[in-house]
């Protein structure tokens, strides 16, 4: 249920976040020009992360409760007698299987909001050729421009990962003791390495793939025919 109201509460719950890594390296003019322009509009930025957030988030739950699970699954085993490194080798290959698989059927639903995120930016690059017209004719280069879209489209990615990161790990952290009968201790969330890496990874590809097409077609019209757009 919170996190159905997360969901629902995008605009309310994403523009902070956005504006927090908007000041990340802000004294550089044109990063600062990119955080302000995902800021100008916040609830149309939400609603074009929160897809990408809802996708990350049921990943990292899956994968922080498989890992707590797993570490307290081993720590009981290596207590009992009995217990040869063989069998805690094939316990270990089990949930590396397992997280394998879930890992793969949830990511599905990662990829399609990221495909709605791509949508999303894509869009709205097309739609600001005046504005990106405007800012070459008052001395901005083209590369500058392009980098500040692809700086726009990377901290609103990074907001929506971590956003999910932070979720994920929380969900996963309570689901994991809840499911073992454990939630009145205190266990350390396990968050696999190789998941933050495909996580982080695949955000800054997405946020590349999503500008490159719609920035390129955007640089090619000159200034003035760009001024000149409805």
């Amino acid at each position: 249920m919170s996190f159905a109201g997360v969901s629902v509460g995008a605009t309310i719950v994403m523009p902070p976040v956005l504006q927090a890594i908007g000041r990340v390296g802000s004294a550089d003019p044109v990063v600062l020009l990119a955080g302000r322009n995902a800021m100008r509009a916040p609830a149309r930025s939400a609603r074009a992360t929160i897809g990408l957030v809802i996708g990350v988030t049921l990943l990292v739950t899956f994968a922080v409760a498989l890992g707590i699970m797993q570490h307290v699954t081993e720590s009981t085993l290596s207590g009992q007698s009995g217990i040869t490194p063989a069998m805690l080798e094939q316990q270990r290959t089990f949930f590396a299987q397992l997280n394998a698989v879930v890992s793969v059927v949830v990511g599905f639903s990662a990829v399609i909001a990221a495909v709605g995120v791509v949508n999303a930016l894509a869009l709205g690059v097309l739609q600001r050729r005046r504005e990106l017209g405007l800012l070459r004719v008052l001395g901005l280069t083209g590369a500058q421009v392009r980098r500040m879209i692809v700086t726009e489209a990377v901290q609103m990615v990074v907001a929506a990962v971590v956003t999910g990161l932070v979720l994920g790990t929380f969900y996963g952290w309570l689901g994991g003791q809840t499911l073992l009968g454990i939630l009145g201790s205190v266990v350390t969330p396990v968050l696999p390495p190789l998941t933050i890496a495909i996580v982080v990874v695949g955000a800054l590809v997405l946020a590349v793939v999503a500008t490159v097409a719609p920035v390129r077609r955007a640089m090619r019209v000159p200034p003035t025919e760009a001024l000149a757009v409805d």
